[in-house]
């Protein structure tokens, strides 16, 4: 038989109706029971977008990815009961294009949201040094090429260019092969390239597999075999608290499988009656619906269990910060030793005693590591709890009041406002810091209101070099438009100063505020995680030990005093 006479028998193969039989409505089940909890989760997390756990991981972005790759997803559960109800060659062409196009945007969306875990903790790694303004010398704008600005956009930004520059040369590629094979229109395409003489069965075996379909396997390849393994090894060392290490590890080896058994199940014929009831494509979305339950369902549990952590640590506080206001001070019999490394760090703390109960869950015990030693603390809501941003705000506020003159001249007042607005710059501007402090709206539009103008001469909108933005153009002045306002910027004994107008709100206390609100944040975020693992650390045998209820608050201080200054 040519074929001729069986190409028309293939495209004008009568539709079937739906197979509601006891597959067909499992598959119906399940496919509306899961969507509907992925869609109740996907709301907490929205619901919950401002928690720690949820604010640093940017899951517009995940949540995005999800969405497209759930909509192919729900498309394979249905094809058992009412694939057949559409004519066979527009069935494999949906598969063909969700294939080509649209199942690799979303993944191509995905592992983009999780690359930000690599790149989140390599930037919190700079909270171990100096923080300021980062800016690229050289890369000044319109000014430079536009590989140049490309590397200055934020990091979001631009992974979503590179994204959408890949998927319009697979949108390209996907269309070009699809014109090109003529297996999915007979009427035109290049020579040779339709479906071979043979049984109907065999004919419609071919349309899911064939040259057509290497572009799209390559490039599951390159994702699961090339990428997902690199970024395993790559976030092995880091260990965070918040379950960010095992969500993208869970779902780079969820789908290694996937590929492989997409190419086995079409093309071993042992497979076949396997695929009668889970066809082919169902071995990568069994990958998808790991990656939802790492990236929606994980997630979800972390909130509430952040939460239940947050309540303890609230109530401890409320609990001893009512019935006492003594303060823990700091030891003169010894000198803190340095720890330079978190594990070191994590070891020597045993001020977090289990005889203290939960009297180290209150801001007095915070103000002490503050005060005393914030390195150890810094150092893990930097490499592990990724807020190390507010740690290093609160330190270096609490060391700029310090400098504070008490007669202060408009000298000493422009030097103390130029290290208030680096300190801006660096932890609260939307357009400057790279994690801004989480603050609320009335508090970040009053430092606005202060130092605003100011940092956009210092990091940008006022067409300074980057890599010197305090210098002035003709070394004594640069003139800010603000009615007849000028604004100078010099550099006087060896260090920047600020030589314009300031502030009438400017004083003191203008960090009071926001340093109130993200030392509460600390207390009931990172404080009790640390707090938590110390205790976990320690040899079970110590687990008998009293809480110190009966202990005096002043006796209990100095306690924690000589605790502190004989390990350190």
């Amino acid at each position: 038989m040519s074929s001729d006479q069986l190409q028309p028998d293939i495209y004008s193969l009568p539709v079937s109706p739906p197979n509601f039989d006891r597959v067909g409505t499992f598959y119906v089940a399940f496919c509306a029971t899961w969507t509907f909890l992925l869609f109740l989760g996907m709301a907490f997390l929205v619901a919950n977008r401002h928690n720690p756990i949820l604010k640093v991981r940017g899951i517009g972005l995940t949540l995005t990815a999800i969405g497209f790759l759930h909509v192919y997803w729900i498309l394979a559960q249905i094809t058992y009961p009412i694939g057949l109800t559409m004519p066979i060659i527009a069935a494999y062409s949906v598969q063909y294009f969700f294939m080509g196009i649209w199942f690799p945007l979303g993944v191509a969306t995905f592992h983009a949201s999780n690359t930000r875990f690599l790149y989140v903790a390599k930037m919190q790694k700079r909270y171990m040094g100096s923080s300021g303004c980062q800016k690229k010398p050289g890369c000044n704008g319109a000014d430079t090429s536009w590989f140049c600005r490309l590397g200055n956009m934020d990091y979001p930004t631009r992974i979503l260019i590179y994204i959408g520059l890949a998927s319009i040369v697979q949108v390209l590629l996907t269309v070009g092969m699809y014109l090109a094979c003529s297996k999915y229109h007979p009427s035109f395409g290049i020579a040779r390239t339709g479906l071979p003489d043979g049984p109907l069965d065999a004919q419609i075996l071919e349309l899911g597999r064939g040259w057509e379909w290497w572009p799209t396997a390559l490039w599951q390849v390159i994702w699961t075999w090339i990428i997902a393994p690199i970024m395993i090894w790559k976030a092995w060392g880091i260990r965070d608290t918040l379950g960010w290490r095992f969500q993208t590890i869970g779902c780079c080896l969820s789908n290694l499988h996937a590929t492989p058994l997409w190419l086995i199940s079409m093309y071993v014929p042992a497979f076949a009656p396997v695929n009668k009831y889970f066809s082919s494509s169902e071995w990568i979305h069994l990958s998808v619906t790991m990656f939802e339950i790492f990236t929606v369902f994980v997630p979800c549990w972390l909130v509430v269990k952040h939460h239940s952590l947050r309540k303890r640590a609230a109530e401890s506080n409320a609990k001893w910060n009512t019935t006492s206001q003594t303060t823990l001070r700091a030891s003169t019999t010894g000198e803190w030793k340095s720890a330079s490394q978190l594990e070191k760090g994590l070891t020597t703390i045993d001020l977090l005693d289990l005889e203290m109960g939960d009297r180290l869950f209150t801001m007095n015990a915070l103000d002490h590591v503050l005060n005393e030693n914030p390195g150890p603390l810094q150092e893990f809501s930097a490499l592990r709890d990724f807020s190390g941003e507010n740690i290093a705000f609160l330190t270096r506020v609490a060391a700029w009041k310090a400098s504070w003159p008490e007669a202060a001249s408009e000298d000493q007042i422009r030097d103390a406002f130029t290290r208030a607005l680096i300190i801006y710059t660096s932890f609260i501007s939307l357009r400057d810091a790279e994690f801004p402090l989480n603050l609320s709206s009335q508090d970040l539009k009053r430092l606005e209101s202060i130092f605003e103008r100011p940092a956009r001469i210092l990091c940008g909108e006022a067409r300074v070099d980057p890599a010197t933005p305090f210098a002035a153009e003709d070394a004594e002045k640069r003139q800010g438009r603000s009615g007849d306002e000028w604004i100078e910027l010099s550099e006087m004994a060896g260090r920047i100063q600020y030589a314009g107008e300031i502030s009438d709100a400017f004083d003191v206390t203008v960090f009071d505020s926001a340093q109130k609100h993200i030392k509460y944040l600390v207390l009931t975020n990172t404080w009790p995680k640390f707090v938590t693992e110390i205790r976990d650390r320690r040899p079970s045998s110590e687990s008998g030990r009293s809480d110190g209820t009966g202990e005096s608050n002043s006796s209990l201080a100095s306690r924690i005093s000589n605790l502190i200054s004989s390990l350190f």
